[in-house]
């Protein structure tokens, strides 16, 4: 140990020649850092769609508001349990696996999220014939002027026409509301996932399209929104209008034809709300991309979940312990530090080999502490320390001991500040 410690500091003595003196070298204790990437599992969340197909005599009472039953929510949530916990179809690696960036190591089991994007297929079915219904009522105001009775017959039937349809508004504007933060909280978690990838490392298509699948439904939402908000107060005056000809039978002839014009209108907006239904499609498709879980880096697998766990969002499916440079943290005293520069050599010596690895000092710390009881030190844990991390030109075991001699900026005297 006495001469690997010397050549190592001859070896510092010569990188540094070109400072004001000649240094002498530091001998510290420090532990290689184990840091690990985790692959974690995402916050699927599955959107509340109606399942009654939009017929009214479903179970449950009818909500006058809303315009639909109270049983008008998907129990897949529920049911699965997703957004709670996610279960794990397939584990694809295990302990010890060598895995490259982008690498698909665990699917969540799609199944609840394949039976929602079914749902809110049917729902935007729904949506989509309000169109043709509206037509319909159109095209019965024509045939229905005949008579005053008639006309007014038809006066009931287009308030009730238009209060549903209002309804369906409101619910479709409640559901952007509830799935715009959902859309934007997905697109963060796409964001976020691309920046863990490490540079150098392409992007997955998958993520590529995922983000700009979410991105475009934002869009969609927004402009949406801004369409639903304009058209309901035309709703609120068609709705006035219509009921004041129930009191002007004479008049009913005008007033069915202005719920006609109404309806015209209203059949505009019904085509823009069949859009907005889709937006929960889009939203499921999306999920159902982040049920691939890949791996952000190269590396070691060194621990993995296994098939048919039920996890929770956030909760770690796989960890990897990256193939790169290791870290080496040390604690160095007031008199150790006062002979450091960032940016020194150091050399790493351990006992699980008779050589050395090349290392930098590659950051300094910028407070004193107490050297925590588990890190390798030759300093009493009782003195306060500043913390130091080297970057070796290597990888190295994990969490093992290891002696760090470095090479020194300054002479240790202290006097000689000059950083070579």
């Amino acid at each position: 140990m006495t001469t690997r410690r010397s050549l190592a500091l001859a070896t510092g003595l010569v990188l540094l020649a070109g400072c004001a003196s000649a240094p002498s070298g530091v001998v510290v204790s420090g532990t290689v850092d184990d840091v690990l990437t985790t692959v974690t599992v995402p916050n699927l969340i599955v959107p509340a769609v109606n399942l009654d197909a939009g017929f009214t005599d479903a179970t449950g009472a009818y909500n006058p508001t809303t315009g639909r039953t109270s049983s008008q929510s998907s129990t897949v949530g529920a049911t699965y349990g997703v957004g709670t916990t996610a279960r794990l179809a397939a584990v694809k690696v295990s302990q010890g696996d060598t895995v490259k960036a982008g690498d698909v190591v665990a699917i969540i089991d799609p199944a609840p999220l394949q039976a929602q994007l079914a749902a809110a297929k049917a729902d935007a079915a729904v949506a989509s014939a309000q169109p043709d219904l509206l037509g319909d009522a159109i095209d019965t105001t024509w045939d229905k002027q005949a008579t005053v009775a008639d006309n007014r017959a038809k006066v009931v039937d287009a308030i009730s026409t238009l209060t549903k349809t209002k309804a369906k508004l409101i619910k479709a504007r409640r559901t952007i509301y509830r799935n715009l933060p959902k859309a934007k909280a997905g697109l963060a978690q796409v964001d976020a996932a691309i920046a863990q990838i490490p540079p150098g490392v392409p992007v997955p298509d998958e993520l590529l399209a995922q983000k700009q699948a979410l991105t475009a439904a934002i869009k969609k939402m927004t402009a949406g929104l801004k369409q639903i908000n304009t058209a309901l107060p035309q709703l609120d005056k068609g709705l006035r209008q219509a009921r004041a000809g129930l009191k002007k039978l004479d008049d009913a002839k005008a007033k069915i034809i202005d719920a006609r014009g109404t309806l015209e209108g209203l059949q505009d907006v019904a085509t823009i709300q069949a859009g907005a239904m889709k937006v929960p499609i889009d939203l499921a498709r999306v999920q159902l991309g982040l049920t691939n879980l890949v791996a952000p880096v190269n590396g070691v697998v060194v621990q993995a979940a296994s098939a048919g766990d039920a996890l929770a969002p956030g909760a770690t499916v796989v960890s990897i312990r990256e193939s790169a440079p290791s870290t080496v943290t040390a604690w160095l005293s007031g008199t150790q530090l006062d002979r450091v520069c960032d940016g020194d050599a150091a050399s790493i010596a351990g006992d699980w080999t008779t050589t050395t690895v090349p290392a930098t000092v590659t950051r300094i710390g910028t407070s004193w502490q107490y050297p925590p009881t588990s890190v390798a030190t030759d300093e009493v844990h009782l003195t306060r320390a500043v913390e130091v991390q080297f970057t070796t030109t290597g990888q190295l075991p994990a969490g093992v001991p290891v002696e760090i001699t470095i090479a020194g900026c300054r002479s240790a005297a202290g006097t000689d500040k000059t950083n070579g």
